[in-house]
């Protein structure tokens, strides 16, 4: 069966992958994604994939190759493809590839973004597993033209994690920081917290410290606030869908009941 990955175009511009961010998610992959911008990187993050919809299929068949053995695992060819553009990658959908990441891009720096597991635990239950619980993105989701396909996605990585952490979610978190340890020359890893600020960070990265402030975004309310908005916005979807059908029928319905001699 072909692949969609395949019907892609191969990579053409000039960026080399430099920076590989694995950390767990909710772990600071947006401050430090912003922060890489800020020293002069082009980072992909899962939060903006939705400015290219189109390639959510092909991130799902990525996942579907790796954990549940639906077709060729991706490789270094395929990364390229979704991640050309870019010279650093920030937590998923890339951290859930962290090993095939690390093996192909071989000359890329690896930061490993952590915090202590149980308010990592607490943080997840609080933020992703609470908004994944809001059934309205079930049946508004297929509506929009966006968010439909992050959610037929993010369902998917839902699926995932319970291959990823058999053992349970707070040992799964262990097990990937030991497995990326095992994996990586030490010279090439940085494990950080994003609360260090910029010092380690730029040494590691050979860049100057920035004159400003580290950026810290998207705490608990900020990631609730732009899960509620991808859900108002699947809602503005349906209704220019179906409200309009709606008031054909009723109109019709009028016509009927009128010509009947209502």
């Amino acid at each position: 069966m072909a692949r969609l990955i395949d019907k892609l175009p191969d990579k053409k511009d000039g960026r080399e992958m430099q920076v590989l961010v694995l950390g767990m998610p909710r772990t600071g992959s947006i401050s430090i994604r912003t922060a890489l911008g800020q020293l002069g990187y082009k980072s992909f993050h899962g939060g903006i994939l939705h400015e290219t919809p189109e390639l959510y299929p092909a991130w799902e068949e990525a996942l579907r190759a790796k954990y549940f053995n639906e077709g060729q695992k991706f490789g270094r060819r395929e990364f390229d493809k979704l991640l050309g553009k870019f010279d650093a990658t920030c937590n998923l959908p890339g951290a859930m590839h962290a090993e095939e990441l690390v093996k192909a891009y071989p000359n890329a720096k690896v930061i490993l973004t952590t915090r202590d597991v149980d308010k990592w635990m607490a943080s997840m239950k609080a933020t992703v597993d609470a908004t994944f619980g809001w059934k309205a993105f079930e049946w508004l989701a297929p509506f929009d033209p966006v968010w439909g396909p992050w959610w037929r996605y993010h369902k998917l990585e839902h699926a995932v994690r319970p291959l990823i952490s058999p053992n349970g979610e707070r040992q799964g978190y262990l097990d990937h920081y030991a497995t990326m340890r095992s994996l990586v020359e030490p010279e090439r890893l940085l494990e950080y917290r994003v609360g260090e600020g910029w010092d380690r960070l730029c040494t590691f990265l050979e860049k100057p410290i920035p004159d400003h402030p580290f950026p810290h975004v998207n705490d608990k309310g900020e990631f609730v606030v732009g899960r509620k908005e991808r859900l108002w916005h699947a809602f503005g979807c349906m209704l220019v869908r179906v409200v309009p059908i709606t008031a054909l029928v009723v109109v019709a319905a009028g016509l009927g009941l009128r010509n009947a001699g209502w």
